[in-house]
């Protein structure tokens, strides 16, 4: 029982947070978009993150509660807010910027070796290509694979949880919510962009050109939350100020229904030789 109370918590809130800030962005590519998506597909995206978000926070709830009763403990912790403590006001609120900041590079560190593991070994790829077929790449039309969350485990919760653990401190309750709310930006094709600061913070047009169906934007901008990690490892490509590619693959289209989203790599992985 107290799975289930705590999982459904969990799909609310997670729900609500991806309800209410596919609206906002919605109405702004509406307004200011790069192009004329189809009602369809946003409702398609709709369902389909809401089987996601079931799938993935009861799995992702019933493996934190089992590791957490382990009681592993990381080889090194590092609680941000202690460098940052001050009298002055104004290097204590940089600090409640640059500590989550920091804290989330290190967390994009795993995720940017994992993505590019998906684009690398054909198994994952074969899942994570169901992102990737998106033609109609919108705020709400943009779900991963509902199997996503669940490779990240072996690839970056455990190794994190193994070696490293970041504790921000305190971190306002704005700042969470704009954080938060960068996984549906990035997909978005609004035309409001982060400008300079995309070269710390990824926007969405940078994160387009990973989508991009234009062959010598293959293998780029593999960074989620920053843009820092493709350009340490020389990934990274800053689109000019009209580069907005379309999105898809080739091979074949995004899913149609729940039907094709839930099986269809399976069906692939079955049908190879």
């Amino acid at each position: 029982m107290e799975y289930l109370t705590q999982a459904g918590h969990n799909m609310l809130d997670y729900g609500w947070r991806i309800l209410y800030v596919s609206m906002i962005l919605c109405v702004l590519e509406l307004i200011i978009g790069w192009n004329k998506y189809s009602l369809k597909s946003r409702l398609r995206g709709a369902m389909l993150w809401t089987v996601y978000i079931v799938i993935t926070v009861a799995f992702l709830t019933a493996f934190t509660s089992f590791w957490g009763k382990l009681g592993i403990q990381p080889l090194v912790s590092i609680t941000l807010s202690e460098y940052f403590a001050s009298e002055n006001k104004v290097l204590t609120v940089l600090g409640w910027i640059v500590a989550p900041l920091l804290s989330l590079l290190v967390s994009d560190f795993f995720y940017y070796w994992f993505h590019r593991a998906q684009h690398t070994w054909k198994f994952l790829w074969v899942f994570h290509a169901e992102h990737h077929a998106i033609r109609e790449m919108s705020a709400w039309n943009s779900n991963h694979h509902w199997t996503e969350e669940i490779f990240r485990i072996p690839f970056m919760i455990i190794p994190m949880s193994l070696l490293v653990r970041v504790d921000p401190g305190f971190v306002p309750v704005l700042a969470w919510l704009l954080l938060g709310a960068q996984g549906q930006y990035i997909h978005s094709h609004t035309k409001l962009s982060l400008g300079p600061l995309r070269y710390i913070v990824a926007d969405n047009r940078f994160h387009r050109i990973h989508h991009s169906v234009e062959k010598h934007h293959w293998n780029r901008n593999f960074g989620s939350f920053s843009s820092f990690w493709d350009l340490v490892f020389r990934t990274a490509h800053f689109p000019k100020r009209n580069e907005w590619p379309d999105t898809g693959l080739d091979e074949y289209d995004e899913a149609q229904n729940v039907r094709e989203y839930l099986f269809r790599p399976f069906q692939k992985l079955r049908s190879k030789p």
